[in-house]
């Protein structure tokens, strides 16, 4: 594992208008590092510059909300929907430790540590009953693994519900508290994957979504908790977010994918950092997530993923060799892209009346969005 450089060591001797900066970042967002993770904080550079408050984050930048996962849906809290096939359930808006480039910063970060209530997971059990299109469920947060016994109560609802044939629960926590992976918890999981084997169109499976960013995160005690769940028969899908200085180059992500498939995780989506408030320095373009797919084509396809920026109308899949169309707005560069989703389809599903702003519908009825590009150039001295 690397060292902590002067850059991102938290005790590094600030300057005075740094300190002034960071303070007002601490004022509005909080900050806290499991102990399992502050161990590695400690030996990790790429690890630290995720968890460490960092006076670039009270730059003015970016937006609250450039996703709006687990907001008010069809009136329900917790629930989302914007696509056909899927529907999100957020329980709890809490987690172990913060990632300071997370898009549900000004919630989790925000301290707003909000649960569904038995209500709200009853209408929303309902409102995802009453769609035989929602085949998806996905269970995220905060982080689900936070209140085991909340995440079984949901599971169990949305077990019963015939449709639904995949449950996917994303976390982090297997990095922040490994030790909180217990037998029983992967057993509790585990009880929700069926296989009918004379219809396997009444069949359901679970898998977890994993979040991990860079190859020093995957340590030994994360590496057993991963495997509690895949020795079970549990799916775990890896999913990175590029960002500037911890991962954004060929080596270290042909890394990461490489140990994925070593023991055993799936390598599923690359997402390029949201233009969330405070992120400006984590932001690369979404172009250099292109030149380092590029340079890992020439390996198998085993090691290649998904690689994504997200709307608020949903995930855009690039790949290599994609050729992106560039506008100027009020002096910023954005991504201009016709998506695949029909602008009567999201109104519908996420129960909006209008498109969110910097989107628009085309002649054939298809959304058109425009996404904050990052850049690749270092940031100023503060």
């Amino acid at each position: 594992m690397s060292t902590i450089s002067n850059e991102t060591n938290s005790k590094k001797k600030l300057s005075e208008r740094e300190r002034q900066m960071q303070q007002e970042v601490l004022k509005r967002f909080r900050s806290k590092v499991s102990p399992s993770l502050g161990k590695l904080v400690k030996e990790s550079d790429a690890v630290a510059k995720q968890f460490i408050p960092s006076p670039y984050e009270a730059l003015e930048f970016g937006t609250e909300k450039p996703f709006e996962e687990g907001k008010n849906n069809h009136g329900i809290y917790g629930l989302e929907r914007i696509y056909e096939d899927r529907a999100v359930l957020t329980p709890y808006f809490e987690c172990s430790a913060y990632c300071r480039y997370c898009f549900k910063k000004t919630r989790t970060l925000g301290g707003e540590a909000k649960r569904m209530t038995d209500e709200n997971i009853d209408a929303a059990i309902a409102y995802i009953g009453s769609d035989a299109r929602i085949k998806t469920v996905l269970i995220t947060g905060g982080d689900p693994f936070i209140d085991a016994e909340l995440l079984e109560q949901v599971l169990v609802k949305v077990a019963e519900i015939p449709h639904v044939r995949n449950i996917r629960v994303g976390t982090r926590n297997i990095l922040f508290q490994p030790e909180a992976i217990t037998d029983e918890l992967a057993e509790m999981i585990a009880r929700f994957n069926h296989i009918d084997y004379e219809n396997p169109k009444n069949s359901r499976n679970i898998s977890v979504g994993l979040s991990i960013n860079h190859p020093d995160e995957l340590t030994p005690d994360v590496i057993r908790a991963a495997q509690r769940f895949i020795s079970r028969g549990i799916i775990i899908r890896g999913q990175t977010v590029l960002m500037k200085g911890i991962n954004d180059n060929p080596e270290t992500i042909l890394e990461l994918i490489s140990m994925f498939l070593a023991v055993g995780i799936v390598p599923y989506y690359l997402f390029h950092c949201m233009p969330v408030v405070g992120a400006k320095h984590f932001r690369t373009s979404v172009q250099k997530g292109i030149d380092i797919l590029n340079a890992i084509s020439r390996f198998s396809g085993s090691t290649a993923p998904h690689y994504v920026y997200v709307t608020p109308i949903g995930k855009h899949r690039v790949g290599p060799g994609h050729q992106l169309e560039y506008v100027e707005i009020d002096g910023l560069t954005y991504i201009k892209a016709t998506t695949p989703y029909k602008a009567t389809d999201f109104l519908e599903f996420s129960d909006n009346e209008n498109l969110p702003p910097l989107h628009e519908i085309n002649e054939e009825g298809y959304v058109v969005s425009y996404y904050l590009d990052g850049d690749d150039n270092e940031l100023e001295v503060l």
